[in-house]
């Protein structure tokens, strides 16, 4: 099979700083999916030189076939009918087998428990299969079935034929058609490949979502084995017509939006996104969508289901920016690898505002680059829509801009950033240091500022510490009654993933903004309920901050010990009536925590939070010092 030169693809700086700003065209779009496409070429080739070593010890039923054979079918395809070639290798799924095999030959992976390493190899059969079927090239070949179905790259899965997990069955291009033959049973049918029918469950169009390059798409795919980013192989999926036509009418209309209102939005998710595996997930009304993209499978992203077009068209900008950037990095390093750090230091771990565990610099910079699409497309559909969806994207907005100015100043302190990666974080920094001044309205303004304010105390809560002998020392100086020190300890990142809990002030402020109605009817029914946290959410949303200050009150005297319920009720503080120490406690929850551990430790008795982060901040606390203990309100 015939390739490009790897020395084509080669990324200018000023391309470079084109991506970084989100404004790739069309020409550095085709080069970032070539590259992928060599990659993927030289996998394969990679595979074929292992694959007959591989498949002596496989124990194939009826012997292994030989790859050399597929290989040659392949390039005969490409011969007769290139872009019959170019559609079975665009399949994302293509990728996600490929690169997992791979690694499995190179010992560097574990294989899925039920896939045997001849099935996994037999794969190989299956793109030689398609190419043929689309070039419609006779031959015949024996395939793997899993639970008796075949897959066709690029087209579907046939059967079932047989009722073993696994077994070999026969694959024949005919004139008109193709036959797949089991142990039980056959599926013959025409080609071109219909829609659904007995034995066929074909990828789906979705319709008035064309996409740009080889083959059709993009594609909704249930059935494919390969199509899940962490389980394989994969059974075919259970979605009905009508949900599927939900999926398509979403996807449908987001194209529609990106296409009305961002073309470059719109030329990135038509280019990156050719696969799209829908997954469940709970109701997306409040703002919740379980997305993720692979490295392994260029093109393919997995979702749940959108509540309208704009947010299906935002997920959609998200995840083709991960695929863009996944590309770039294989063609241009911007980070450095581990073994060229030489100073013994281990990477260090950031605050990702958008997310709620530590992550590495790669992390951070995925999220950065990802989200500024995400910020930029809702700064702009806010200029399109008035009323309630206004307010919604304002508040997107205000959001993200924040979220990412704290984001790329982490980056640019990073030592790890090569010199490519500083020039992309700077392209980066400017774009989003250009957004700070753009007015966003009250109400969004102030939920969002309230939103960051939250999210970024209560990491800093969860995840770092002081030194412990310095909490002690701490400690002791409270409780003799002497001035806090002038400087406070340096905090330790300690990262505690069972701390986290599910994100819900997020939710419900979009509630507030999108469907005021249905923010009442929760907060009627929160205030009927025994959850004091919920009401408190509730109260500071609405903008009663009186009642949330009660609310976090109640909370506190439930779970004294409880950091979210401090860093709730200082921000109600803020925006109600100034406490001493709610500033401190906002920006320093971790000396506050780990003091309030010292303490109650050394005396029984935690002391209350606001009053000692009073004094850690300086504050004059005369008139306070002998109320030492946890107070009984906020």
């Amino acid at each position: 099979m015939s390739a490009p030169p790897l020395d084509v693809h080669r990324v200018s700086l000023t391309s470079l700083r084109t991506i970084a700003a989100g404004n790739a065209t069309e020409t550095e779009l085709h080069l970032l999916c070539s590259a992928q496409r060599s990659q993927l070429l030289l996998v394969l080739r990679a595979l074929l030189g292992h694959m007959n070593e591989a498949a002596l010890s496989a124990r194939c039923p009826g012997g292994a076939a030989a790859a050399e054979a597929a290989w040659q079918l392949l390039c005969a395809a490409e011969q007769e009918a290139p872009e019959a070639v170019e559609a079975v290798l665009a399949d994302p799924t293509v990728m996600a087998w490929a690169l997992r095999l791979l690694r499995r030959l190179g010992g560097t992976a574990d294989a899925a428990p039920s896939l045997p390493l001849w099935a996994d190899l037999g794969q190989f059969q299956t793109l030689a299969a398609a190419a043929a079927l689309r070039a419609r090239i006779p031959a015949e070949l024996r395939v793997p079935a899993y639970r008796g179905t075949v897959w066709v790259p690029s087209l579907g899965v046939a059967g079932p034929v047989a009722r073993r997990r696994w077994s070999l069955a026969e694959f024949r291009v005919e004139r008109g058609g193709f036959v797949v033959r089991g142990e039980h049973a056959e599926v013959r049918l025409p080609w071109p490949a219909p829609v659904p029918a007995p034995g066929w469950r074909p990828l789906r169009p979705v319709r008035g979502a064309a996409s740009r390059g080889s083959g059709s798409g993009p594609w909704l795919d249930t059935v494919t084995p390969y199509r899940d980013f962490t389980q394989y192989p994969k059974s075919p999926g259970a979605l009905g017509e009508r949900r599927l036509r939900a999926w398509e009418d979403r996807l449908a209309e987001a194209h529609a939006l990106l296409e009305r209102e961002s073309a470059v939005d719109a030329a990135l998710v038509r280019t990156m996104v050719r696969v799209l595996v829908p997954r469940p997930f709970q109701s997306a009304r409040g703002g919740l969508v379980a997305s993720a993209s692979s490295v392994d499978a260029f093109g393919a992203i997995t979702m749940s289901l959108p509540y309208d077009a704009t947010q299906t068209a935002a997920v959609l900008v998200h995840e083709a920016r991960h695929q863009q950037l996944n590309a770039l990095l294989s063609l241009v390093r911007l980070i450095r690898a581990a073994d060229d750090r030489t100073d013994g230091t281990r990477p260090r771990l950031h605050y990702a505002p958008w997310r709620s565990d530590p992550r590495p610099v790669l992390g951070l910079l995925h999220g950065t680059f990802a989200f500024s699409g995400v910020a930029r497309f809702w700064r702009t559909h806010r200029r399109h829509v008035t009323g309630t969806e206004a307010q919604r994207a304002d508040f997107e907005f205000a959001v993200l801009r924040e979220q990412l100015r704290e984001a790329v100043a982490s980056l640019a302190a990073e030592d790890d950033l090569t010199e490519a990666g500083r020039l992309f974080v700077d392209e980066l920094a400017a774009q989003i240091r250009d957004w700070q001044g753009e007015e966003v309205p009250a109400l969004p303004a102030r939920l969002g500022r309230h939103y960051c304010l939250l999210r970024r105390a209560v990491w800093r809560a969860r995840h770092l510490t002081i030194d412990e002998a310095a909490a002690e020392r701490l400690a002791e100086a409270w409780a003799a009654g002497e001035p806090a020190p002038d400087s406070l300890p340096d905090p330790v990142l300690r990262p505690r993933p069972d701390r986290i809990r599910l994100d819900t002030f997020g939710p419900l402020a979009r509630y507030r903004l999108s469907a005021p109605h249905l923010f009442e009817r929760g907060r009627r029914q929160a205030e009927r309920g025994g959850d004091p946290a919920r009401r408190a959410e509730y109260a500071v949303i609405a903008g009663d901050t009186a009642q949330a200050v009660r609310h976090y009150g109640e909370w506190i005297r439930r779970e004294p010990q409880n950091a979210e319920a401090w860093v709730g009720a200082a921000l109600a503080w803020q925006e109600h009536d100034s406490r001493a120490g709610a500033s401190l406690l906002l920006d320093r929850p971790d000396v506050v925590t780990g003091v309030c551990r010292a303490v109650a430790s050394a005396r029984g008795e935690a002391p209350d939070p606001f009053l000692l982060a009073a004094w850690l901040g300086g504050a004059d606390t005369a008139g306070v010092r002998s109320a030492r203990t946890t107070s009984s309100g906020v």
